[in-house]
């Protein structure tokens, strides 16, 4: 764990940073109850904001509230948030995506609200000797993915092995960081592919 003066001031600003985050609760909400094509509508004018406040940032032109310090040279991790569900859902079918993104909204909250007090959870800096995060983090991950996806059930209407296959993906995922030419992929990105890809996967069988 951190040293006490230290893990208060890293769990409030991983609360504050999450609580945007939880706002991506909205796709799936919006998946639910209005259909696919407002919900693509959505997502796809949500990207074309984030496209042009990227550029704004990059520039230097504007900044932008709880974006990490790690980001501010390059491509901010809700961009690919939003990048992430709206391929998600262009993907999978309606049940699987709007799941998928519930793992990632709820499930990756609260890896990182537990991996803020942690030490060795950041492990998408290229310069960590570390090659997955710790296990309490993955932890607090497969077992809120694992909770989601039996809550939901009722409204998914997915098997077990479907929603226990999605939260194994999701928690890969969030787990596992993935290196292309020494960056990290960002996992908000990944986590709902993984976790659909692997749903869709195990509902075939």
């Amino acid at each position: 764990m951190m040293a006490a003066e230290n893990w208060r001031y890293c769990l409030i600003k991983e609360i504050r940073r999450k609580s945007i985050h939880l706002t991506g609760l909205s796709v799936p909400i919006l998946l639910l109850s209005v259909g696919w094509r407002i919900t693509v509508g959505f997502v796809a004018t949500a990207l074309a904001v984030a496209v042009v406040l990227e550029a704004l940032r990059l520039k230097g032109m504007i900044r932008l509230p709880e974006v990490r310090e790690s980001e501010e040279g390059r491509v901010a991790g809700y961009f690919f948030y939003i990048s992430g569900c709206l391929l998600t859902v262009i993907l999978f079918s309606e049940m699987i995506a709007a799941l998928a993104i519930l793992m990632l909204c709820i499930g990756d909250a609260a890896s990182g609200i537990v991996g803020s007090v942690v030490v060795g959870s950041n492990v998408r800096d290229s310069s960590t000797p570390r090659k997955r995060k710790p296990r309490i983090v993955s932890a607090a991950m497969l077992s809120v993915c694992m909770l989601l996806g039996f809550l939901f059930s009722g409204v998914t209407h997915l098997p077990p092995h479907v929603y226990l296959a999605g939260a194994a993906g999701a928690t890969i995922a969030d787990s596992v960081p993935i290196f292309v030419k020494g960056r990290s992929v960002d996992d908000n990105f990944t986590i709902p592919l993984v976790s659909g890809a692997l749903m869709t996967a195990a509902s075939m069988i």
